[in-house]
């Protein structure tokens, strides 16, 4: 892709997080192939000065450009996964009084920062189309200097036993932060449980789960899950419930398309746009629309259940993470060129 090979200087922090790291493992696969080097780097101390380019892989919840990056004078690509602590309010974000209030001061102190070093930007890597709107709209950025990339699916995301049979239950998997929206989804199970032979398995945190121990018919899934293990609990569940109120781009999403799910998602942030037509989507505020949405799956509802699977696995095969790469590389050489 280049007449030369590129040379990338990649921020990775020891306290990277996992989700991070595999995003940029996925990516960086396919480098060599594409003309890119890649040498990593964990400190400003260590920054390598024979690069062509810096890529910070980590910017979610509105974080600016760390400065020492800016100050090395290498080209700088940023990767954006969200926004979400400065474009939710705060009590949708934090649920408590103390956090609505802290949110909106740092909410005004990111955009400040924004401000302060949006030009230092050689280029933005956005995770969808959403993404990208919202560090237009928030950042200042301009619009030709961002490229999407949305994220890839792993090969081991996929139907392993074409014929193993649903079971009654529905799965969600997430973090629990509020904007995850976990405790609509109990309670629109705990309605749906009134006239349905149903479970609802939660992975959650160890310390999160334990509000929702004691419901009927609620599981929390315990320890740490293989792929194998999570691939098996897509593909066994009558439907993977995933309301978020917002998403930079919503992997879990694609992980159950391409695994045979039914998925139940939400129409704001980046949801609808990775599920597509593949989804039953629904205001993620209204628990009886998500209540409605688990009985058409359960009752099956017209067929739903398999029109979803098929349209799943087709619009799952369209995100590649080769296609993701070759994205980052346009940035990346785009920048170079910038400079």
């Amino acid at each position: 892709m280049t007449d030369r090979v590129l040379r990338v200087g990649i921020y990775r922090p020891s306290e990277l997080p996992q989700s991070f790291r595999v995003y940029a493992d996925n990516v960086e696969r396919y480098f060599p192939e594409l003309g890119i080097e890649a040498v990593h780097f964990d400190s400003k101390v260590a920054i390598p000065q024979t690069v062509d380019v810096l890529w910070d892989i980590r910017s979610g919840g509105g974080n600016p450009p760390l400065e020492f990056l800016l100050d090395s004078k290498i080209p700088l690509v940023m990767t954006v996964h969200g926004f979400a602590p400065i474009s939710l309010s705060g009590w949708e974000y934090f649920q408590t009084i103390k956090g609505a209030f802290l949110s909106k001061r740092y909410a005004r102190d990111k955009l400040k920062r924004w401000e302060e070093l949006k030009e230092g930007v050689a280029a933005m890597i956005a995770v969808s189309q959403f993404t990208k709107g919202e560090a237009v709209r928030l950042t200042g950025v301009p619009e030709h200097k961002i490229v999407v990339c949305p994220h890839g699916v792993s090969p081991e995301f996929g139907v392993q036993e074409p014929q193993m049979p649903k079971e009654n239950y529905f799965l969600h998997i997430s973090n629990n932060e509020p904007r995850k929206n976990v405790a609509r989804i109990v309670e629109a199970f705990q309605r749906l449980k009134k006239t349905h032979d149903v479970r609802l398995k939660l992975k959650l945190p160890r310390a999160e789960g334990g509000k929702y121990q004691n419901i009927k018919g609620v599981e929390l899934i315990q320890g740490m899950l293989s792929t194998e293990d999570l691939v098996e609990l897509y593909q066994k569940a009558s439907g993977f419930v995933f309301p978020s109120l917002y998403e930079g781009f919503g992997m879990p999403i694609l992980e159950a398309m391409a695994c045979g799910c039914p998925i139940i998602t939400s129409n704001v942030s980046a949801c609808p746009e990775v599920a597509g037509e593949a989804a039953i989507i629904i205001d993620p505020r209204n628990v009886q629309a998500l209540q409605n949405a688990m009985e058409q799956l359960i009752d099956q509802t017209h067929g739903i259940s398999q029109s979803l699977i098929t349209a799943g696995l087709q619009r799952a095969a369209r995100f590649d993470w080769k296609k993701s790469a070759e994205g980052h590389a346009t940035a990346m050489i785009h920048a170079v060129n910038m400079d």
